[in-house]
């Protein structure tokens, strides 16, 4: 079986395709926030280390003497210039043949500007560690000299670090804010949508009225008309079908009910001899009338469950005084006591459903009761004010492991007798279903027989 795709919500696509754009854009903000406090960092950093470089330039002087070039840098001075906490300077000066005048000699090994007469500022290596340079060529007619003032980067890599942190945290601030206003914003504007659902969801099996466009996005404007098209093609294929249902209800019911009286009057007349298999055949006919009873009922109940129109507040005791009269010969015939205790109920639904799902229990119970057993039939209110049907006999019970298996189509206990069809119970659980009502299964008194029950959900 091909895995199901994942099925992502309307609300989850919108964040999604709005987050990773914002995301990018927030990287890209800190990356040019970054870059442009570093550049004015670091130029406030080598504009230091220039005016050093500079600083040393002015104090180069010429002994008259011997025509060599001094530095005039006090110790004061030169302890000031290499005494930062954070990073180690060095400077040296040397003239137009290479020759050092002061400073340290390592930085010898550094690069010389090509530039005369301005600051040139560069990176280099020096002892494996990166270095700030700032190089100054002196020239003039009088003299010519070189400065070269390095500094580690202690310092600027500090900076960068606290730039970023001052940077990284607004930003992060910044998009959060605006993911949780989109979050809340796609949660509002898709607001409709969710209504629209929750009064599709309230609408019962039958409600095939079409949904009111007005208040519904634009955008969920051909949603809302397919739809409405869909119910429109529903309600007309349901109200075929329960036409057809009722016509063959009744198109066949009286054929076979005209067969079964022609074979009980044909048996009348018969030698006795031939009586037996005519009988047989009478019976076979009031099954087949019985069980054709009970197909089209479990049809009509499962069509109109989805086309309820004719609901209206059905009084319970009323309908058990109808299934006592239909079925009171049955009952008769087994020696069975039929008994009921009736109290005031009514249930909003379908009379003819609720009486053939009474009938059908009632039916079920006689049908396994033993002859001369007991079968009592009750309606009432609950504590919470739902309406209630129980049917109860003292049969032979059903096994607890066999109560979740009886509902279904054409099910029937193991080792049972009678003449059941496996649908009665079928069309209860339909029916009740129809009603939101729940059926519950237990023992009768004493724990002897089966007691059904069907609960109603109180009104309102």
């Amino acid at each position: 079986m091909p895995r199901r795709p994942d099925v992502r919500t309307l609300r989850h696509r919108l964040l999604l395709f709005i987050s990773w754009p914002l995301l990018v854009l927030l990287g890209a903000s800190m990356v040019a926030d970054y870059r442009s406090a570093l550049g004015i960092a670091g130029e406030a950093y080598d504009n230091a280390l220039a005016r050093t470089a500079i600083a040393l330039v002015t104090r180069l002087e010429r002994d008259d003497d011997d025509k060599d070039i001094e530095v005039d840098v006090p110790p004061a001075a030169d302890e000031i210039l290499r005494s930062d906490p954070h990073d180690t300077v060095q400077y040296v000066v040397f003239d137009d043949k290479g020759k050092r005048v002061a400073g340290d000699a390592e930085l010898m090994e550094l690069p010389r500007p090509r530039v005369a007469n301005q600051a040139v500022l560069d990176d280099a290596q020096l002892g494996g560690q990166t270095v700030r340079t700032a190089s100054f060529r002196y020239e003039s007619p009088t003299l010519s000299a070189t400065v070269i003032v390095a500094e580690t980067t202690v310092k600027r890599t500090r900076a960068a670090r606290q730039i970023l942190m001052a940077i990284a945290w607004p930003n992060l601030l910044l998009i959060a804010a605006a993911l949780l206003l989109v979050y809340f914003g796609v949660r509002f504007a898709l607001r409709p949508l969710d209504a629209l659902g929750e009064r599709i969801a309230r609408r019962g099996p039958g409600d095939f009225s079409l949904l009111a466009e007005a208040d519904v996005p634009g955008e969920a404007g051909p949603l809302v008309r397919a739809i409405n098209r869909l119910m429109g093609h529903l309600d007309t294929a349901g109200r075929a079908q329960q036409a057809f249902l009722s016509n063959a209800a009744h198109q066949l019911r009286t054929p076979l009910a005209g067969l079964q009286t022609q074979l009980e009057l044909a048996t009348a007349e018969l030698p006795p001899e031939s009586r037996p298999r005519l009988k047989r055949l009478s019976d076979s006919t009031r099954r087949l009338v019985h069980f054709t009873h009970q197909m089209l009922a479990l049809a009509r109940s499962s069509s109109e469950g989805a086309l309820i129109s004719d609901h209206r507040p059905v009084a319970l005791a009323g309908l058990l005084e109808e299934a006592a009269s239909d079925l009171l010969d049955g009952a008769l015939a087994k020696g069975i006591d039929l008994g009921f205790e009736t109290a005031p109920a009514t249930v909003e639904g379908s009379r003819w459903m609720l009486r053939e799902m009474i009938a059908n229990l009632v039916d079920n119970a006689i049908a396994y009761t033993p002859d001369g057993g007991r079968v009592t039939v009750r309606c009432g209110c609950d504590k919470a004010g739902g309406a209630f049907v129980e049917v109860e006999d003292n049969g032979p019970g059903i096994p607890e492991a066999e109560r979740g298996r009886i509902f279904e189509r054409f099910y029937r206990v193991a080792g049972r007798g009678g003449e059941g069809t496996g649908l009665g119970l079928a069309i209860v659980r339909e029916v009740a279903e129809r009603h939101a009502a729940r059926v519950e299964v237990e023992a009768g008194a004493e724990g002897r027989g089966s007691c059904f029950r069907v609960v109603f959900p109180p009104p309102g």
